[in-house]
């Protein structure tokens, strides 16, 4: 072969080679494009106008509409999250204005664009949610607020536009504030006003605090909680801490694990405590005086928040959320008054007393109700109005099944163990929970039938109380009961209810 045929094939080698790669490029490129599902906000708040915040939103758009959250917000306020905002402006990715309108009956915007246009939004957000009264959907916990002079609590379902799609997508988050501030969310950080929302749950479903606030980092195995403390409750943020670090064990004994994730708690002042929990963040109000001397109260608040991130929020999560209150608030108050006195934050006593106020509170929901009264299922339809009896009725149904199961399987398996099933079969793999599941998982672990209990009980509506004494029984424990009064006592020697409240 001449050195010209050969020095020609060798270009042609080259330019094939080439050619390949920049068609592999594109392809890449054009993959990517289509894979791209991040959304992106950028958030302005200054010092002068804590109460207003100047959003720049950017996305691509399957369908032309947009939405906010549907819940965690008064009936009332008919346009929902949506009321507290104003569009400034609405353009393609090339500054072409795009028509819009809000439709009342879905609570939505409808854009006059085609399917996968990007588009560029610009809002205002004004911070006016603490001028209306927020006890239907469960109180000021859950209300956006100014705190003091420059901190302002968050619910991030407040403050974030998204496309009105069923999706996955990531938002990056910027803000632009004072550097004296500080941002606390339960996002990834990316940068010291950059973070990453891994979906649109952690995006729209969390709490957020932002301003002259202390904040503490506290790490457990490879869970990293931010600890958001007002500036007015910053000298608790040792005893809150402290607290969280005796609780986390208690969890991880009972999971056989931490999640490696992040989490948010924020922490303020106020007249009366109560508490909220979120996607993977939880906001808490505090009673400032003699913290140390009633935890039993706040402490138990405490728990019960964290404890909704395994049940509740982001793992054991039923299909219908009403519906499946009892479980994930009774349960969860149940394992709250478990953790305290588990971690040493409780006298047994105390305990005894908290269990006492579990069964007082279903009893008289039940014998005291106006009328008839719906079973624990339909009670979280209307959890406002039948908050003792999801409440205390589920505390009252998960300490009655610890003892049945132990009983059952001579102490060698506990209510932990059901929990822990749950949660690897339904949590981690993030399937929805429902009664059926929860029947069959407690009939696999203790090899027996649970339906005609929950036929009673949970759909049924038979009264309570002989169950709840049955349970003290075998427990080793003295009722003595009278109407909606009860009051416990241990009886000499090991019991159930020993090995219940020192299980690690």
């Amino acid at each position: 072969m001449n050195s010209g045929v050969k020095k020609y094939k060798i270009n042609e080698m080259i330019r094939f080679t080439l050619i390949a790669f920049f068609i592999l490029q594109l392809i890449q490129c054009k993959g990517q494009s289509q894979e791209d599902t991040s959304l992106e906000y950028h958030l302005k708040i200054s010092k002068k106008a804590i109460r207003t915040v100047e959003v720049k939103a950017i996305m691509t758009l399957s369908e032309p509409k947009l939405e906010m959250g549907s819940y965690g917000i008064p009936p009332d306020i008919r346009k929902g999250w949506a009321n507290f905002v104003t569009i400034k402006s609405l353009t393609d990715s090339n500054g072409n204005k795009i028509p819009y309108n809000w439709n009342s009956q879905t609570k939505q915007w409808k854009l006059n664009a085609s399917p996968n246009t990007k588009i560029v939004l610009n809002y205002e957000v004004t911070l006016n949610h603490d001028s209306h009264q927020w006890d239907s959907v469960g109180g000021v916990d859950g209300r956006p607020t100014v705190i003091g002079k420059e901190t302002a609590f968050w619910v991030t379902k407040a403050l974030f536009i998204y496309p009105a799609e069923k999706s996955e997508k990531k938002s990056t988050i910027v803000f632009e504030v004072s550097d004296e501030w500080n941002i606390s969310t339960a996002w990834t950080r990316l940068g010291s006003k950059k973070f990453l929302a891994q979906n649109l749950n952690e995006l729209v479903d969390n709490a957020l605090m932002i301003g002259k606030h202390q904040e503490q980092i506290i790490k457990c195995d490879d869970m990293t909680i931010t600890m958001a403390v007002s500036s007015d409750l910053a000298h608790r943020t040792s005893l809150f801490s402290k607290t969280l670090r005796k609780i986390l064990p208690i969890y991880r004994t009972i999971f056989k694990e931490l999640p490696s994730a992040n989490y948010l708690v924020c922490a303020s002042k106020h007249f009366f405590e109560d508490g909220e929990a979120f996607y993977n963040s939880f906001h808490q109000m505090f009673v400032d005086k003699d913290l140390e001397s009633r935890t039993i109260v706040w402490g138990n608040v405490f728990a019960h928040e964290m404890f909704h991130y395994w049940n509740g929020t982001n793992f054991l999560v039923g299909s219908n959320v009403n519906t499946n209150s009892w479980f994930s608030e009774g349960f969860t108050e149940y394992y709250a008054n478990l953790a305290l006195v588990r971690a040493g934050l409780i006298s047994q006593e105390e305990y005894l007393d908290k269990l006492s106020f579990q069964f007082a509170r279903f009893y008289s929901s039940q014998a005291f109700a106006q009328g008839d009264h719906p079973d624990l299922l339909e009670a979280g339809n209307q959890k406002a109005r039948n908050w003792h009896l999801i409440y205390g009725g589920g505390a009252s149904v998960a300490f009655i099944l610890d003892i049945e199961i132990r009983a059952m399987t001579a102490g060698k398996k506990s209510l932990d163990d059901y929990m822990r099933a749950l949660y690897l079969k339904f949590g981690k793999t993030h399937k929805p929970l429902d009664l059926e599941q929860q029947i069959e998982e407690l009939n696999g672990l203790t090899g027996s039938d649970f339906q005609p209990f929950f036929d009673k009980y949970i759909t049924g509506k038979q009264f309570y109380l002989i169950p709840i004494l049955k349970a003290c029984e075998k427990a080793g424990l003295i009722v003595a009961q009278y109407q909606g009064e009860f009051y416990l006592k241990t009886k000499a020697g090991p019991s159930l209810f020993d090995a219940l409240i020192k299980e690690q």
